[in-house]
C-alpha cells in the first residue's frame, strides 16, 4: 500500500529532536501534528505489509493470488477505478480479500477521504472473520485516523482495548489512548497515560521515535 512517496519520516523526526532541544515543544506540536501521524501510519503500514504477506505467504501460487496480484497492478495503473477493482477481490472471500480491504483503505486516503478510509479499517478491526493480527493492525491505522479527524471516542474505541500487557500493539495504543485523551481535554488522564508509557518507550525494540513524541507530549502537559 503506497500512500505517499517522498516522504522522509526520519528527516521529520530529526526536526523534532532539534525543536525538542531548544524548548519549543508547543510551537513544534502545532507545527507538525499531521506529519507525525502521516509517519506513524505510514510506518505502522510498512509493517503490516510484512507481517500480511508472512502469514499468507503460503497461497502465492493459488489462482486467487494472481487475481489479487492483477487487480493491485491494475488499481495503480487507474487510481480513479480502485475501488471498484479491488471492491470485487474484496467480496471474493479468502485471504486475498482481506488484503484488498486493506488496498482500498490505502486507497481512500491517497485520495485524502480519510472518513472513509477510517471506515474501511474500523470495518476490518471489527470483522471476527478476520486474523487477529490484521484486526489489530486495522485497529491502530484507525485509531491514528480518528484523531486526525478530531473523532476521539472513536480512536479510544479502537485503542483501548489493545492496551493491555502482553499486546502487541501496546506500546502505539498507550499513545494513541493518550492523545485522545488530551484532545478531549482530559489532561490528567493524558499525562498519566504517557508518563506510563516514557519508560516502555525506551526498551529495546520500541517503535523509532516514539521516546520523542512522548517527551514532546509530557513537556506539553507540564505547561
Amino acid at each position: 500500500m503506497r500512500l505517499a512517496q517522498g516522504f522522509q519520516v526520519a528527516d521529520i523526526f530529526q526536526e523534532i529532536d532539534e525543536d525538542l532541544r531548544r524548548d519549543r515543544a508547543v510551537a513544534f506540536w502545532r507545527r507538525y501534528q499531521n506529519f507525525i501521524f502521516t509517519g506513524v501510519i505510514l510506518i505502522v503500514l510498512g509493517t503490516a505489509g510484512v507481517t500480511v504477506w508472512q502469514i499468507y505467504d503460503q497461497h502465492q501460487r493459488e489462482a486467487a493470488g494472481s487475481a489479487y496480484v492483477a487487480a493491485k497492478i491494475a488499481a495503480e495503473q487507474d487510481p480513479k477505478s480502485a475501488g471498484e477493482i479491488l471492491g470485487r477481490i474484496a467480496l471474493s472471500g479468502g485471504a486475498y480479500a482481506q488484503l484488498a480491504r486493506f488496498d482500498l483503505a490505502g486507497a481512500a486516503l491517497a485520495q485524502n477521504d480519510k472518513a472513509k478510509a477510517f471506515d474501511l479499517l474500523s470495518a476490518i478491526a471489527g470483522d471476527a472473520g478476520i486474523d487477529a493480527p490484521l484486526r489489530g493492525i486495522a485497529a491502530i491505522l484507525g485509531a491514528y485516523l480518528a484523531l486526525d479527524l478530531g473523532q476521539w471516542d472513536k480512536a479510544l474505541s479502537l485503542a483501548e482495548p489493545l492496551t493491555g500487557e502482553k499486546n502487541p500493539y501496546r506500546l502505539a495504543a498507550l499513545e494513541v489512548t493518550g492523545l485522545a485523551a488530551y484532545g478531549a481535554g482530559d489532561k490528567a488522564k493524558a499525562k498519566a497515560i504517557f508518563t506510563e508509557l516514557k519508560p516502555l518507550a525506551e526498551i529495546k525494540g520500541a517503535p523509532r521515535n516514539l521516546k520523542s513524541r512522548v517527551e514532546i507530549m509530557l513537556d506539553r502537559l507540564a505547561g
